[in-house]
C-alpha cells in the first residue's frame, strides 16, 4: 500500500526543501531529504568505526603525532555526526549540550585533519622553515576561525538569536574558505615536492604509485571545494550533512597513502632502481653474528638508515633508529631508495626491516 506523505502537516516537497542558513525550527518532513541525511551520517559512522579498527590494527606502536591525529580526527567525525543528528531530530535534547558536542567534533576533525596532512608532509619536504610555517598556519587559523564560530553558535541558541545570525552567516563562509585554502596549500606542497621526486629518474612502478599519492591530494582539494560551494550556495544544512562524510572519506584516502608507502618500502628489496634492499631476518642474524665476532656493529648503508629514520618520524614522535646523519637531505627517496643506487656507508647502526620499524612490531634499535 502506498503511503501519502503529503498528508503530514510538516511535509515539504524536496524541490522546495529549505537547506539554507536562515532556516528556523526543526527540519521539515520529507522522506527523500531524511533518507539523504541518514545515508550520509550512517556512512560517516561506518567509515569512522572502521578507521578506528584499522588504526589500532595497523599501528602496533600506539604513539606519535600521525597516529594520534588520525584518532582525534576520527573521534571528531563521530562526535560531530552525533551532535548534528541529536540537534536536528531529538527535539527534547538540551541545545547547549548538542552544540558543545558538535563544536568539539568539528574542531577535532577539521584542524585534526590538517595535522594529519602536516605530520606526513616532511616525507617530501625537507626544509624545516616550510614545515614550521605550515604548522604555525594551522594553529593560528584554528584559533582565529574556531573561536568566533563557537561564540556565534552559542549566540544563536540564546534569546539574542537575531543579533548573531548575520555575523554567523559571514563567518561560516570565511572559515570554510580559510580551511579549504589551508588544506589546499598543504596538498599543493605535497604535489609540488612529489613532482620533483618523480623527475629523479625512478622506474615506472614507483612513478605510478607516487602518482596515486598525488591523486589523493587532488581529491582532498576537490572535496574541500565541494563543501565550500555548498556554503556559498546557501545550502548550510546540506553542507553540515555531508561534512562528516567528506572528512571520513578523506581519512580513508590517507590510508591509501600509508599502504602505498609501505608497498614501496617492501618492494625496495626486490625491484631494481629502488635503491638498496631492506635487511631480512636472515640478514639481521648474520649481522648479529658478525657483531659478536668483531666486537663492533657492522656497516649498513646510509640509505637504509635514512629510510628507517624517515619512517620513524612519519609514524612516531620518538625515533626508532638513533643515528648521526650527514647534512644530506632525507626525503621520500630515503624511504623507497635512490634511482641510481648510490649510497654512503655508515657504521654503528643495525637497521631491521622497515615495515617492522614502521609499525613498531619489534623493539627499536639504537646506535651505541
Amino acid at each position: 500500500m502506498d503511503i501519502d506523505y503529503t498528508n503530514c502537516d510538516s511535509f515539504v516537497p524536496f524541490s522546495q526543501y529549505d537547506w539554507t542558513f536562515e532556516r528556523k525550527g526543526w527540519l521539515k518532513w520529507n522522506p527523500t531529504a531524511f533518507c539523504l541525511i541518514a545515508s550520509f551520517c550512517a556512512i560517516a559512522y561506518w567509515m569512522s568505526i572502521e578507521l578506528l579498527v584499522l588504526v589500532y590494527v595497523t599501528f602496533k606502536r600506539h604513539s606519535g603525532l600521525y597516529f594520534w591525529s588520525i584518532i582525534v580526527t576520527t573521534l571528531g567525525i563521530i562526535l560531530q555526526t552525533t551532535g548534528y543528528l541529536v540537534k536536528e531530530f531529538a527535539h527534547s535534547s538540551p541545545p547547549i549540550l548538542t552544540t558543545i558536542i558538535c563544536k568539539i567534533g568539528w574542531i577535532s576533525n577539521v584542524t585534526g585533519f590538517s595535522i594529519v596532512l602536516w605530520s606526513r608532509l616532511h616525507l617530501v619536504v625537507t626544509d624545516t622553515r616550510i614545515l614550521r610555517s605550515v604548522l604555525i598556519m594551522i594553529l593560528v587559523n584554528g584559533l582565529l576561525m574556531h573561536t568566533p564560530i563557537i561564540v556565534f553558535e552559542f549566540g544563536l541558541i540564546s534569546r539574542h538569536h537575531a543579533l548573531y545570525m548575520r555575523p554567523m552567516e559571514i563567518m561560516e563562509r570565511v572559515q570554510q574558505t580559510v580551511f579549504t585554502l589551508q588544506e589546499s596549500i598543504i596538498s599543493i606542497l605535497y604535489i609540488f615536492h612529489t613532482y620533483r621526486f618523480l623527475n629523479s629518474g625512478y622506474e615506472m612502478h614507483t612513478r605510478k604509485v607516487v602518482r596515486l599519492l598525488v591523486l589523493v591530494q587532488i581529491g582532498v582539494i576537490a572535496f574541500d571545494g565541494g563543501l565550500t560551494a555548498f556554503d556559498y550556495k546557501n545550502m548550510f544544512t546540506l553542507k553540515c550533512t555531508i561534512h562528516p562524510f567528506v572528512y571520513a572519506l578523506k581519512l580513508k584516502l590517507e590510508f591509501i597513502v600509508l599502504n602505498q608507502l609501505l608497498t614501496l618500502v617492501r618492494n625496495g628489496a626486490h625491484r631494481p632502481g629502488l635503491g638498496a634492499g631492506l635487511l631480512t631476518e636472515s640478514d639481521e642474524s648474520s649481522l648479529e653474528n658478525g657483531r659478536a665476532n668483531s666486537g663492533r656493529m657492522p656497516e649498513v648503508t646510509m640509505a637504509e638508515a635514512a629510510r628507517a629514520k624517515v619512517a620513524s618520524t612519519f609514524i612516531t614522535t620518538s625515533p626508532v633508529v638513533v643515528v648521526e646523519m650527514s647534512n644530506e637531505e632525507h626525503d621520500l627517496k630515503d624511504v623507497i631508495g635512490r634511482p641510481d643506487g648510490g649510497e654512503l656507508s655508515i657504521t654503528g647502526t643495525v637497521v631491521s626491516d622497515l615495515e617492522r620499524q614502521y609499525l613498531g612490531r619489534y623493539p627499536s634499535v639504537a646506535a651505541s
